[in-house]
């Protein structure tokens, strides 16, 4: 199990903002030992970090923290546009109310919580999980990697001094041999610097003046986020919990080179500067919760990590406005793609090789999120302008990736690029073309374990995204359950078979067919012969009523037993969820795009990405994708020693 204090490690965490601790967040999730250190006292208080996107909501919901942070956010529907009134310039007048995002893309809105409760829920977490706490006041000081020995998996190439000063204690120094590391260290990363990388990009000199005050004032918006670009300069209002309005104020752009006093930006500036940008309406506060500055620029790292062994996340590798209110979730789902790799590679179940897709995944994102920021930089600063007349559209441009749930990877080892039309994975593992739609051809070598997903099987799944949460009905039980509520963040490959029509004798033949293939790959690669699906799990999704068949009579890998605990009964699902539930309901079916009667299958990472798409015959292909990317258990036979003579 985890542990904290060892001179040995398999990863140390360098950081403890809300990256590094959604990577040790998944690190509970393995058996692996894991270590993080700050070098602050105390977590963030106030202020800070406060967006939410949709995706980052799924990805807490995954660990079960979804409601501990809901309880107490404050929800962003709508964003009202505010513009110089035509008729008196010099007062604003409210021109469009926009949707915080499209109607459907997640079941979570935008939501705004302070980093230091955020950060509290993940303490929390990775304390009760694992029994590890965050070693305060403790930094980094030296950082060495045996570049020799980092191809060898059992082997402890970074060696790291860490310095900590505990208040009214001598500093002490400690020695620390780490398999992995990863700095989730910041903006001004010291990780970063000691390996060399280099952050390529521009700072502006445009600065932001921005604030929490429990407001008075009697805009009539105050409870609505809002972009407001008046004749005296901009500011985006957004209400946040506990009364708080957060304030980001247009305050000054300074000339190349010349110097900008920060000291100068209090929050009684800030509030002057402020106030004619309201008029007509009146501001003022007595109570602020919390001040900065942001002077704009976008800077994204070279590379993401350092021969597979050190890696970073967050701000360390990109900085930006915070205009967007990316920063945060663009950094914990950076940890969040690193944490399931890390862990199962350390676990023994994967091959280290997937390390290297980190790097090649979050980087482009990372690159998106600087152009973008570049748009809604411009945005703000550049005052009233057509598409701040015209706000609807322009965030509409926005909203898919500022949502979270846009990213689609690959492909790449963990996901299958689309097959040619003419192409089959017979041929797929022997030098066949692959398309990617984004990227061009990828050529298969002969020896390749890559295999060609088949997207027109289910149109309405995207390959490298994560599959949208849609209602489905436990066979066992008649409840309407959702499908991303049986998708923890637990470290699981998932096999999603779309059964189709099993009234078909021949369709459940193939099925049962399906199922002694996938019972061969469960037990190829499970850690625990009482669980098979401790490393594949299979999910079983049919087109038909969950009083259609019994299911015990399938076959045993869709409902395992677990001995002394029974069969597995929330393993089978019907797509019969609109004759249960009240209102209009899809089907899953429609929704992913997928034949009622001939099915497919869909293999799911374990952050709920898309790897590939099949047919249901293919289970050779099954057999490649696996065996690409997972590590057969070493079985240990008991073998009957010869009588000493």
């Amino acid at each position: 199990m985890p542990y904290g204090n060892s001179a040995q490690t398999d990863l140390l965490i360098v950081g403890a903002g809300p990256a590094g601790l959604m990577l040790a967040a998944w690190a509970c999730q393995y058996d692996i030992r894991f270590r993080v250190i700050d070098n602050k006292a105390t977590r963030v208080g106030t202020g800070h970090a406060d967006g939410l996107a949709s995706r980052t909501l799924e990805i807490f919901d995954s660990f079960g923290l979804v409601h501990d942070i809901l309880k107490d956010a404050y929800r962003i529907n709508e964003i009202c546009s505010w513009n110089p009134d035509p008729d008196r310039p010099d007062r604003i007048k409210r021109t469009q109310r926009a949707k915080s995002q499209p109607h459907g893309l997640s079941r979570y809105p935008q939501s705004i919580l302070n980093q230091g409760s955020i950060e509290q829920i993940l303490l929390d977490y990775v304390k009760a999980k694992a029994g590890v706490e965050v070693e305060r006041n403790t930094s980094p000081q030296t950082l060495d990697v045996d570049e020799a020995a980092c191809d060898d998996e059992d082997a402890y190439p970074i060696v790291l001094t860490l310095k900590t000063h505990d208040e009214g204690q001598d500093e002490h120094h400690t020695t620390v041999n780490a398999k992995y590391v990863v700095g989730c260290d910041g903006a001004h990363s010291w990780v970063r610097r000691q390996l060399g990388i280099a952050m390529e990009g521009d700072v502006t000199n445009r600065h932001f003046g921005v604030m929490d005050i429990v407001v008075l004032t009697n805009f009539p918006d105050v409870r609505q986020s809002c972009v407001i670009h008046s004749k005296s300069g901009s500011v985006m209002t957004v209400p946040r919990e506990g009364r708080l309005l957060r304030l980001y104020v247009q305050f000054a752009e300074t000339k190349q080179g010349e110097p900008f006093d920060r000291k100068s930006v209090t929050p009684q500036a800030i509030l002057e500067k402020a106030r004619p940008m309201f008029e007509p309406y009146t501001l003022d506060f007595r109570i602020c919760d919390w001040q900065s500055v942001y002077t704009i620029g976008q800077r994204v790292a070279k590379q993401f990590s350092y021969k597979n062994r050190v890696f970073l996340c967050g701000d360390a590798v990109h900085t930006h406005s915070p205009t967007m209110g990316q920063g945060m979730n663009v950094s914990m789902q950076d940890a969040y793609n690193l944490g399931w790799k890390l862990g199962s590679v350390l676990e023994g179940t994967a091959k280290r090789e997937i390390l290297s897709t980190y790097n090649d995944e979050r980087r482009p994102v990372a690159q998106e999120l600087i152009d973008l920021d570049r748009r809604m930089s411009d945005f703000y600063s550049q005052g009233p302008s057509e598409n701040s007349s015209k706000y609807a559209a322009f965030r509409d441009s926005f909203s898919w990736f500022l949502s979270g749930v846009s990213v689609a990877y690959g492909p790449c080892q963990l996901v299958a690029a689309v097959a040619d039309d003419h192409a089959d994975n017979n041929n797929a593992a022997a030098g066949t073309a692959l398309r990617d739609g984004a990227n061009g051809t990828v050529h298969l070598n002969e020896d390749s374990n890559r295999i060609a997903s088949r997207p027109g099987l289910a149109t309405g799944l995207t390959i490298g995204r994560r599959i949208a949460p849609c209602n489905i009905v436990c066979q066992a039980e008649a409840n309407v359950v959702l499908l991303s509520d049986k998708l923890p963040s637990n470290g699981r490959w998932r096999v999603v078979v779309f059964a189709g029509d099993l009234t078909s004798s021949s369709q459940w033949d193939t099925v049962k067919e399906l199922g002694c293939a996938l019972e061969s790959i469960c037990r190829i690669y499970t850690r625990s012969p009482k669980d098979l699906h401790s490393v594949v799990e299979v999910i079983l999704i049919h087109s038909g009523t969950h009083d259609s068949f019994t299911l015990l009579d399938l076959h045993d890998i869709y409902h395992p037993d677990n001995g002394d605990e029974g069969w597995d009964y929330w393993k089978v699902y019907s797509d019969d969820a609109a004759a249960l539930s009240v209102g209009e309901q899809s089907t899953a079916y429609k929704q992913y795009g997928v034949d009622e009667k001939a099915g497919c299958v869909v293999v799911l990472r374990p952050d709920q990405h898309v790897a590939y798409i099949g047919l249901i015959l293919d289970d050779k292909a099954l057999d490649r994708f696996f065996a690409g990317n997972l590590r057969p258990v070493k079985r240990v036979t008991n073998v009957t020693q010869p009588a000493a003579s």
